[in-house]
């Protein structure tokens, strides 16, 4: 049978051009509709497998090198469903995190030339797919603003709880966070190939695509990604001035710093302080970085605080700490101790830690958290290394994220962190980015 299939019509460019068609559908779907992205996820799976079985075509490694990739996160929620009290749960968690071993497994046998074209399919993909989700989110949001008031009739309350945040996103059914992931990325990208490409109309539409993207990071008003934003930025904005006052371009880099301190005005003077964008890395901030139990943290709503569901789950911890409870538990563990602390609000919507490196010692013990923290480390070394940005400003971005999210614990950030971190940790080596 494979030597029908081998010397079948279906020659190996064919399955090559399949492989990297679902590698961009992929990523241009992660922003707009996870259920297709995971559709082409599984395309790839079965194109790759078929040109390594049937085909013959691939490349052999040293198996060491995948213990860089998330195939290690994948064997510890292996271990913890020996040791879980609920294996159903467990068996579920590992299914949903499949992609953490087939993703990097897969890429394993791509040959040099293939993972460079998959790598540029996922760029592409991000980048177009992010690009056209917050063309529509924005179009959605003013469509719904206009709808109560004159046309272009513009106040603070385009800024308001019900036109940013989780309304933004509402039209996709996708977390302001996860999507944020996604455009902090392209922004990246973009403004690595704004760096690298001397072409003057490829500079103008590389910048418009960084305008667009950006007035969606305002819209999203999600703090982490907003920090992230502003790091990134910052830095590349620094390094641009440096170089312009390197090459004596003193116009141009006091132009540059003239349209920095003007956008920095925009965002802290006094219209913005009165929206719900300013009351969000203000007020809300402060709440969620104190101890709060079952208090308001707007004039809407009654919650406990991420440092007070902190403080429970390192409650947790304390009993199990070498091997914790095992995969999948977290949820259950913590809102036991959640009604014993008295946080009514998080025991009775089961909410987790919030904080990837609590999830993993809760369900994992200390052995998870070693294990996370060697994943992470050694990625962020190998970029230093490599001196690869985009594969650096990945892994500082899902750092970040995941000391206030539980990232890697929903379909939308595994199959994103298990594809592109096993893609970017194989090629870390080149720089090379198609346009």
């Amino acid at each position: 049978m494979g030597r029908i299939l081998n010397n079948s019509f279906i020659n190996k460019d064919i399955i090559n051009t399949i492989v990297y068609f679902a590698s961009f559908l992929m990523a241009f779907f992660l922003p707009i509709s996870i259920k297709l992205s995971n559709l082409f996820l599984v395309l790839f799976f079965i194109s790759s497998a078929f040109l390594f079985l049937i085909k013959k075509d691939f490349k052999k490694r040293n198996y060491t090198s995948l213990f860089y990739t998330t195939m290690i996160l994948f064997l510890i929620n292996v271990f913890g469903l020996l040791i879980t009290e609920t294996p159903s749960e467990g068996i579920k968690a590992i299914e949903r995190g499949l992609s953490f071993f087939l993703c990097p497994f897969l890429l394993f046998f791509h040959t040099e030339k293939a993972l460079f074209e998959i790598k540029n399919k996922l760029f592409n993909g991000i980048v177009l797919g992010s690009l056209l989700s917050v063309i529509i989110l924005l179009c959605n949001n003013f469509i719904n603003y206009f709808s109560t008031r004159p046309l272009f009739s513009f106040d603070n309350e385009i800024f308001s709880y019900y036109h940013t945040y989780y309304y933004f996103t509402d039209f996709f059914k996708i977390h302001p966070t996860y999507l944020g992931s996604y455009i902090i990325l392209s922004i990246t990208i973009v403004l690595m190939r704004f760096i690298k490409n001397n072409n003057k109309k490829m500079r103008i539409i590389n910048l418009w695509i960084l305008l667009i993207l950006s007035v969606g990071i305002l819209f999203l008003n999600s703090r982490i990604i907003f920090f992230l934003y502003s790091s990134i930025l910052l830095v590349f904005l620094l390094w641009g001035l440096f170089k312009l006052f390197k090459l004596k371009n003193i116009k141009y880099g006091l132009i540059s710093l003239f349209l920095v301190c003007s956008a920095l005005f925009f965002l802290f003077n006094s219209s913005i302080s009165k929206t719900f964008i300013y009351s969000r890395f203000t007020k809300e901030l402060s709440w969620e970085l104190s101890d709060q139990v079952d208090t308001k943290y707007n004039s809407k709503i009654h919650a406990d605080s991420r440092v007070a569901r902190w403080k429970s789950g390192l409650k947790v911890i304390e009993q199990k700490p070498i091997f914790g409870y095992g995969t999948r538990t977290e949820k259950d563990i913590l809102a036991l101790q959640y009604k014993i602390d008295g946080l009514e609000n998080s025991y009775k919507l089961k909410y987790d830690s919030h904080n990837l490196f609590l999830t993993y010692t809760i369900e994992f013990g200390l052995i998870g958290l070693l294990v996370l923290c060697f994943y992470f480390i050694s990625n962020v070394y190998l970029s230093l290394k490599s001196k690869n940005i985009e594969y650096f400003v990945f892994f500082y971005m899902i750092i970040t994220i995941c000391f206030f999210e539980s990232f890697l614990k929903n379909n939308a950030g595994i199959t994103f962190v298990a594809f592109f971190s096993a893609i970017l940790y194989f090629t870390k080596d080149y720089n090379q980015i198609s346009d």
